[in-house]
């Protein structure tokens, strides 16, 4: 992928059963399980709802931009950086209508959250007995995600 990954992080956990079930007795253990499938991926930002002490924070952990939206939502942050940096080629991973409007508008390329974290675990996680993803699996995450082999 050439550009930036905005990741609605809220909209992602909500989307996955898993992370759903983490999020259900403790929501950063959910936040923490995202960022570690996440984790090393370059020009990657996941944008979170409210955060510890509900400011407004924004850091690198484990090598991707993390994003608190503090008294806000994570949609207002996620617009702000597209209007601030331009859609730079941007992909927003999110199922929610409005937002996904609203980031197309400004030009950036929306793909769904539903199965996004299914996909990173199938790739962050594969173990060495199981077998590669099948080619129409790349094929389809390639057309997802924009990516042209060999970039």
């Amino acid at each position: 992928m050439t550009g930036w990954l905005l990741i609605d992080g809220s909209n992602v956990v909500h989307q996955d059963a898993e992370l759903r079930r983490l999020a259900s007795p403790d929501p950063e253990r959910a936040r923490a399980e995202l960022e570690r499938l996440l984790g090393g991926r370059r020009l990657t930002a996941v944008f979170w709802d409210g955060g510890p002490g509900g400011e407004i924070r924004s850091f690198q952990r484990k090598g991707i931009r993390v994003d608190y939206s503090g008294p806000g939502e994570a949609d207002g942050r996620i617009i702000a950086w597209l209007k601030l940096h331009g859609p730079l080629r941007a992909v927003v991973v999110t199922d929610d209508g409005p937002l996904g409007r609203r980031c197309r508008t400004l030009g950036a390329k929306v793909v769904t959250a539903r199965g996004f974290a299914a996909g990173l675990r199938t790739t962050r996680d594969a173990s060495p007995d199981r077998p590669p993803p099948a080619p129409s699996e790349v094929e389809f995450w390639m057309r997802e995600f924009n990516v042209r082999p060999g970039e």
